[in-house]
């Protein structure tokens, strides 16, 4: 590399921050590359941040979606944290491993997730069911309206017709 350590050093610090490891990351991206100007460092840069930002808004999102209530459309009063930390449905017979009821408790609340979401979809299913057999019924009376209509519409020129007919001209 023909570059000076202390001109990279200079160059990342406004980016990066000069204790933090995403730095050090940088420098082995760096090493790894060679790079020959400080114009091929950005991409470097570009890709280490990108990364800690992608992290970043992992972690967090981990973090909210614990404290986020869950439940039918986010209307129930309990989260995932607590749902885990709840002493509720433990077997004390079984206590073998301390783990397990951790995974039980997640086990059931997931099976229960999938149950309601099961019936929340056969319902709307049914619902969708309902409203097309509502939509086929209205649009027969719509087809026999437009029928009686034209049988009318018929109706009415052939007695014009005839009328026309047995006038003397």
């Amino acid at each position: 590399m023909d570059l000076n350590e202390t001109e990279v050093n200079n160059y990342l610090q406004p980016f990066l921050g000069r204790y933090e490891d995403s730095f050090q990351e940088a420098w082995v991206h760096i090493l790894e590359c060679n790079p020959q100007t400080l114009q091929e460092i950005t991409p470097i840069i570009k890709r280490v941040r990108n990364k800690d930002i992608k992290e970043y808004m992992n972690k967090k999102y981990r973090e909210v979606s614990l404290y986020k209530p869950i439940g039918k459309n986010g209307d129930e009063k309990f989260t995932l944290e607590s749902i885990l930390e709840s002493p509720g449905n433990e077997n004390t017979e079984d206590k073998d491993n301390g783990d397990n009821g951790l995974y039980k408790k997640i086990v059931d609340f997931l099976i229960g997730e999938y149950f309601n979401q099961k019936n929340e979809n056969l319902e709307l299913k049914r619902r969708g069911v309902e409203l097309k057999a509502e939509r086929l019924r209205l649009r027969g009376e719509w087809l026999k309206f437009k029928r009686d209509r034209f049988d009318s519409w018929k109706k009415l020129m052939e007695d014009k017709r005839k009328q026309k007919e047995n006038q003397p001209n």
